[in-house]
């Protein structure tokens, strides 16, 4: 089916020089197998691979037919990024309330989640509610944040922990079991070295019990690390808009359509299965990739959108969303403007949950009106069928969510089938291309409403994250 039948429902054609694009499986084929190369090892986000994969995408969207949308003309949005090298493997003495000292066990007591560590001693604070992290920074403290995954990136938002000394979570109420005495090699964390978020650890066993009866008064984390600077950037394409006679505002509203690129990187010798340490992410998220780069194309060739529209391929999903977020603070079009974003996350294979192949689900559906007018438009689309897996906030989409941007995400993993995620055999064998190229088509009557300004999303009550509801953790 040629797009023009798709489009013209809603964008009016017009005689071009070139042909209308087909959203197709081997176009999709094609960025899919570059992305997921074992010859980017993982595309772990401030490496070469990644590098590779963003300029490649980067020609990509200039293929497709959009503009730069990056730094200096260019399709890149350029973001500092720290690699942290770990010497050795981090240690941790804690201070009870009768100033003894305990030397905590790694694997056993706790486990360095990664950050910054800090070889002060440091005064330990217990937060259980938002009113104790009001207005609240100390870089002599170390947060124990005895709450949920939602509950702790709410406490440290906006700034990810940094200006504090250590940030701790809840592990296990039993202590884990050590098994390697080797530190992690490396990570890579957003902003440069004096800008880096806490460090940030998980405490189990007798050592949480402490923490939780406020029995633990003081902490020391002892380090030994190297940190560089490497390169890392977003890939941003714009198409802008040119409003309609009766509001030509509509020019200055932005729709974000976005996936990452950005993966894991390569296993440790000892983790590789069968000699393979590749994470290749065809799924997690060259799928993902592959829709927006094929909506980039879809809508150069189609009449000009009334709104302005961002393509946003970012980096650094893997280590906390990080591109996104240097996005947001540096956005193309102000985030007061800002519409709606429409993320594509693991749309590789189809979810039998949902009835199968080229059917959709969306994050967040009970949040806002979008699954409702997704749904009218004749887009298949269903609400998230697993809740209590928190998908919502677990992409790129949920930085805008909680700045208040309507902002969801479309997937069809099925994770109780496709058992690959973050594994080395989540590779382009395993994809079911026909599937995503009818799932991308079938979502454009959505695309389209939002790009010609006839659908204007809207939180439901209760629904905008960037608003907690009283009563509510």
């Amino acid at each position: 089916m040629l797009l023009a039948a798709l489009l013209i429902a809603v964008l009016p054609s017009n005689d071009k020089s070139k042909a209308d694009p087909e959203i197709t499986r081997a176009d999709i084929e094609r960025t899919i197998a570059f992305l997921a190369s074992d010859e980017l090892e993982g595309r772990a986000t401030g490496s070469p691979g990644a590098e590779k994969a963003g300029k490649f995408l980067a020609d990509a969207l200039s293929k497709a037919g959009v503009k730069p949308g990056g730094d200096d003309g260019t399709f890149l949005q350029k973001m500092p990024m720290t690699r942290t090298t770990f010497r050795e493997v981090p240690r941790l003495s804690v201070w009870t309330a009768d100033g003894k000292e305990r030397e905590c066990v790694a694997g056993v007591d706790f486990d360095w989640m990664g950050g910054a560590p800090s070889t002060k001693r440091l005064r330990a604070r217990v937060v259980t509610k938002d009113e104790e992290m009001l207005g609240f920074k100390d870089d002599e403290v170390a947060l124990f944040l005895d709450g949920t995954m939602t509950d702790r990136r709410r406490w440290l938002n906006p700034t990810g922990g940094v200006g504090f000394g250590l940030v701790i979570a809840p592990g296990n109420e039993k202590p884990g079991t050590k098994v390697v005495d080797q530190p992690p090699r490396e990570e890579r964390r957003s902003g440069k070295p004096e800008e880096q978020p806490a460090g940030q650890l998980r405490v189990h066993g007798e050592v949480l019990k402490l923490l939780r009866a406020g029995e633990i008064k003081a902490v020391r984390v002892h380090c030994s690390v190297e940190r560089v600077e490497v390169p890392a950037f977003n890939v941003v394409g714009v198409l802008r808009g040119v409003g309609t006679k009766e509001i030509p505002a509509l020019a200055d509203e932005a729709i974000v359509f976005s996936a990452h690129y950005d993966h894991i990187g390569m296993a440790s010798e000892a983790r590789a299965v069968a000699g393979d340490r590749v994470f290749n992410g065809a799924d997690d998220d060259a799928s993902g990739c592959a829709a927006v780069v094929e909506l980039a194309e879809a809508l150069a060739a189609a009449e000009k959108p009334v709104r302005t529209l961002v393509f946003l391929l970012a980096t650094g999903e893997e280590i906390g969303l990080v591109g996104t977020e240097w996005y947001i603070a540096h956005p193309l079009v102000p985030l007061e403007k800002t519409v709606c974003n429409l993320n594509y996350e693991m749309i590789g294979r189809p979810d039998s949950m949902v009835g199968g192949a080229g059917k959709l689900w969306l994050t967040g559906d009970e949040r806002s009106n979008l699954g409702e007018e997704f749904r009218a438009l004749g887009v298949p689309v269903v609400a998230d069928p697993r809740l209590g897996q928190r998908f919502f906030e677990r992409s790129d989409n949920y930085a805008f969510a909680r700045r208040g941007v309507v902002a969801q995400t479309l997937s069809t993993y099925e994770p109780e089938v496709h058992k690959d995620y973050h594994g080395v055999d989540d590779e382009l064998e395993k994809l079911d291309l026909d599937h995503m190229a009818q799932a991308v088509r079938a979502s454009l009557p959505a695309v389209n409403a939002l790009a010609s300004g006839k659908l204007t999303p809207e939180w439901k009550p209760g629904g905008d994250p960037s608003k907690p509801q009283p009563g509510k953790r």
